[in-house]
This record gives C-alpha cells, sequence and structure tokens, in this order.
C-alpha cells in the first residue's frame, strides 16, 4: 500500500508540473494579450487620403493600453466606419483615429490643413507626444496661449514619423505619460489647423523670435 500511495503521489506531482508547464506557455501565448492588451484595428498596406474604408482594409492586433492612440478605432466602433472615407494617409500597419474618418462628401473646413511646427521653434515637447494627440500651444513663458490644436504628424530628423518602440526594443516606460520609448528623437510636428492662426503662430515665432511649449493634453474620460 505505501508503495502503491508513492506512486500515486509521483504521478500527481508529475501531472501539477504539467499542468503549470501548460498554463505557463498558454499565459505567455495567449493570455498575457487577452487580459492585458486592448485589441485595435491597423491598415494591412497604406491608405490614401480619399480612399473608403471598409473591416478588410484593416487587420486586427493586440497592443499595450499605453500604445493605443487617441480614439483609435477597434472592433467595438467599427461601424463608425461604413460609407467613410480616409481624411489623412494611412501608412501599412498604422492605428487610424475616429478623427481620421470623413463622410465622402464632406467638405473639410476652409483654410484647414496640416502645418509645420519648424524644430528651431519649439523650446518643449514631451517625448511621448504621438500622431492623433491634442496639444496646446503657448509662449516660452506661458504667457501666451496660440489654442489647441490636434497633431497630424510626429516626425524625426530624416522625415519619418516617431511612434513607439517594438515591444523588444522597449527599455523602460515613462511613467508620468505611460508611453514607451519612441523609435527615435523628436524633430519636428505637424498640426491642423486653419491658415491664420498657424499664421499667427508663425509670424511671432519668426519675428519675435519665440520659442513654443508644447503641451499634450490629457484625453478626456
Amino acid at each position: 500500500m505505501p508503495e502503491k500511495n508513492a506512486k500515486l503521489k509521483t504521478a500527481l506531482g508529475a501531472l501539477l508540473v504539467l499542468l503549470a508547464i501548460a498554463l505557463l506557455v498558454f499565459w505567455e501565448a495567449q493570455g498575457r494579450a487577452l487580459l492585458l492588451m486592448d485589441e485595435v484595428y491597423v491598415a494591412r498596406a497604406p491608405i490614401a487620403a480619399g480612399e473608403t474604408l471598409s473591416p478588410e482594409l484593416f487587420r486586427t492586433v493586440r497592443v499595450p493600453p499605453n500604445a493605443l492612440i487617441e480614439e483609435a478605432l477597434t472592433p467595438k466602433n467599427a461601424k463608425l466606419m461604413e460609407g467613410k472615407t480616409a481624411a489623412e494617409p494611412i501608412r501599412g500597419g498604422g492605428q487610424i483615429s475616429m478623427r481620421s474618418l470623413r463622410a465622402p462628401n464632406a467638405v473639410p473646413e476652409p483654410e484647414t490643413s496640416c502645418f509645420v511646427l519648424k524644430q528651431e521653434w519649439i523650446e518643449m515637447c514631451s517625448s511621448s507626444l504621438r500622431r492623433g494627440d491634442t496639444v496646446t500651444l503657448y509662449s516660452e513663458d506661458g504667457a501666451k496661449d496660440f489654442g489647441s490644436f490636434p497633431v497630424a504628424y510626429v516626425k524625426d530628423s530624416e522625415g519619418r514619423e516617431v511612434t513607439d518602440a517594438a515591444a523588444g526594443m522597449r527599455a523602460f516606460t515613462d511613467t508620468d505619460e505611460a508611453r514607451a520609448n519612441a523609435t527615435s528623437q523628436i524633430h519636428h510636428v505637424e498640426i491642423r489647423c486653419e491658415w491664420p492662426a498657424y499664421r499667427s503662430i508663425r509670424d511671432w515665432c519668426e519675428t519675435e523670435r519665440g520659442k513654443l511649449l508644447l503641451v499634450r493634453k490629457e484625453p478626456s474620460k
């Protein structure tokens, strides 16, 4: 009888070890993504501005909550893309913001476009700034408020879009902004606004030789 009990305990122990290994493999393969990440749409291939959108143009991936762009298109709100077109180009593998959807016959606001905030105009810009964010522009002393604008692009010195680094490249996470390291250093930023607003910013920077503080607005919860 003792020998039989010993064999039973050995078998149960081996079973528990196998179960623990199976659970670990499941957690690493699927469990982590299912429980800790959000499902989001990304473009299968580059999408041109004005192109009609459909679910077939996207695939779903799971990303950490801090990698989601503001108002990201997800399977939960996919119906909102029906009959809409892309308001701006979308790179392959890139997320799309609900702000980038528009009706096919929608007329853009007069003189609204993407305008560059030159590197030499920027006094301070958070490294966590990403496309789809909203920034408020202040003079470097904080006395002048130029208004709040959506960010169309965040570029490096080579003109490439700055995004969050791949998971394997992350060294740390900015605890204040809860975003991962950038793929490269921010050089300049493009905002979407009307020409008079941009002209006011440009003239102040060029004439007064002033610099701007770019303060990212936290998304409303």
